[in-house]
């Protein structure tokens, strides 16, 4: 764990940012405030298969928080995140959240605490699973972000599971590095757009007395796009994708059965205002991520020590998102993957309806 101290400690966050849809960040010395955030979801996986089986994911989470900036660059957040899923009676996760967030430039933010949410971190699905953003939203950790128009930079630790002296249980946690570099435009219409993102997964701790041995994953992933403006836009925008995955144990005899292995996703897609088609190639040779999207690694998550060595899956999505204003997305999106050795096609459907605003309520003033 120690080996990692070093790795875990700076990170970078933009509070204002959510990919796609921000409330704008109107924070100011002495403001108040309240932010509503609450995405209402449902994910339908038709799997079935020896490495995933299907399921579905259908509820909301809403997370109410009260918003107070000392200053122009501190801004404090208190509230609730209430997870449900529909067909149970009570919230399959209640936690509070409270964010301490300080802006150390105009493009870089230093954030302790509960963090922005799992898909800001903008990871790609074979090793940091876009269902996060249903089921594991609120993380806990340290965040350093940089961002501005041509480069972004996310290190992060969040920590999903604390233990005390004597716990028979481990701890948990997930340190990540998200980097991406998108180009001026080359020629009006080309862009190149360079991704590298690194991710540890740690489960161990030297205060408690656990039946299991300690594990620690590591994933890379990097590689390099080119997009292309049709007409400056008006016909939307197209392009290719390649990029590289390669997944190790750092402590030996996993329990996945697999020490090491590699991957790569070849992508072509085509976007139009707020709607994207794509179709691509994964293949992969003993690859697994322990937060990625199983349908895309070697190790089954319901069949205990069975591995599929080699995958190849032909790969295509379809996605629409209706924004109104900058706080509310509807999305609907459509993936399908055909397993070219086990000869049968998998999909998963995905419908959203996200809401995320953050409402001045009074401006305190200084009472020195």
């Amino acid at each position: 764990m120690r080996k990692y101290g070093v790795f875990i400690l700076v990170l970078i966050f933009g509070l204002q940012q959510l990919h796609c849809m921000n409330s704008p960040d109107t924070s100011s010395a002495g403001s108040l405030g309240m932010r509503f955030r609450n995405i209402s979801f449902v994910r339908n996986n038709e799997y079935s298969n020896p490495i995933t089986e299907g399921y579905t994911l259908i509820g909301y989470f809403i997370q109410p928080e009260l918003v107070y900036s000392p200053s122009d660059r501190l801004r404090l957040s208190l509230g609730i995140h209430l997870l449900q899923f529909s067909g149970t009676n009570g919230f399959h996760l209640v936690k509070p959240v409270f964010t301490s967030s300080f802006n150390l430039t105009g493009n870089m933010v230093f954030t302790m605490g509960t963090l922005q949410g799992s898909d800001s971190h903008r990871m790609f699905d074979p090793h940091f699973s876009k269902e996060r953003l249903y089921n594991a939203f609120a993380e806990d950790g340290l965040e350093l972000r940089f961002l501005n128009d041509h480069l972004f930079n996310d290190v992060w630790l969040s920590w999903e599971n604390f233990i005390f002296r004597g716990d028979n249980e481990r701890e948990i946690f997930t340190a990540g590095e998200s980097f991406s570099y998108s180009s001026e435009k080359i020629g009006r219409s080309i862009r190149i757009r360079i991704p590298v993102q690194m991710m540890f997964k740690h489960y161990g701790g030297q205060i408690s007395d656990y039946p299991e041995k300690v594990e620690t994953y590591f994933n890379l992933a990097a590689g390099a796009g080119l997009s292309y403006d049709i007409a400056d836009r008006d016909f939307g925008e197209t392009g290719i994708e390649a990029v590289f995955y390669y997944g190790k144990s750092l402590t030996g005899k996993p329990s996945s059965g697999i020490g090491r292995g590699t991957g790569a996703w070849y992508k072509i897609r085509y976007s139009y205002r707020d709607s994207e088609i794509d179709a691509g190639l994964w293949t992969s040779d003993d690859f697994f991520a322990p937060n990625g999207n199983y349908i895309f690694g070697s190790v089954s998550d319901h069949f205990h020590n069975y591995v599929i060595h080699r995958r190849r899956l032909l790969t295509c999505s379809a996605s629409i998102r209706l924004v109104h204003k900058s706080f509310l997305e509807f999305f609907l999106g459509f993936e399908g993957f055909w397993d070219t050795d086990l000869r049968r096609f998998d999909n998963a459907v995905s419908l959203h309806l996200r809401f995320d605003k953050l409402i001045s309520l009074a401006r305190l003033k200084d009472q020195r």
